[in-house]
């Protein structure tokens, strides 16, 4: 009876652990892009519409152990969506990381390398990910920071420029956002 109860103990973290980081994603999402509530407004988003946006995410945080700048608007448009009653299936974003903000894209271990700490930008870009945004790293940008592809997260898509990754997707109807 005793070793039994260890091991029912621990299944039951397992599980409530396992729960907790299913839902994560999306309460993280939730959190990071929480609107400030807007009572009566008096513009708001068609329901019908197919919604496009990319988001050039350029800028390098203040300090290594911040968040890109800007990185969390896709999770803002996500949750001001759904305010506005708009379908999550009529949402498509993207975000397109270069310049001083290419770093944000590392797996933890590579950003830890270069940067002495962990990467703040990870488990907001995989909640983002998880819901469907595009996270697309200009190449060139990579190239020229040294940084390989090993060393970018698995989910992130790699253009071989950040202009040509926006020209596509305007081709696809997207409209470029900047932070």
């Amino acid at each position: 009876m005793r070793r039994v109860a260890p091991l029912v103990l621990l299944a039951a973290i397992t599980v409530l652990t396992s729960s907790a980081a299913a839902q994560g994603g999306e309460a993280l999402l939730r959190k990071a892009g929480a609107p400030t509530p807007v009572p009566n407004p008096s513009f708001v988003a068609a329901r019908d519409v197919e919604y496009k946006v990319v988001w050039d995410i350029t800028g390098a945080p203040a300090t290594p152990g911040e968040m890109a700048p800007g990185i969390a608007r896709p999770a803002n448009f996500l949750m001001i969506a759904e305010a506005n009653g708009v379908a999550r299936a009529r949402v498509h974003l993207a975000i397109i990381v270069s310049g001083g903000a290419t770093a944000a894209v590392l797996t933890n271990e590579a950003y830890h390398a270069v940067a002495g700490v962990d990467n703040p930008n990870v488990a907001l870009l995989q909640a983002m990910a998880d819901a469907g945004v595009r996270v697309i790293v200009c190449g060139q940008a990579l190239a020229g920071k040294k940084y390989t592809r090993d060393q970018v997260l698995p989910f992130v898509q790699v253009a071989t420029s950040a202009t040509f990754a926006r020209a596509t997707l305007h081709a696809e109807g997207y409209a470029t956002f900047s932070p």
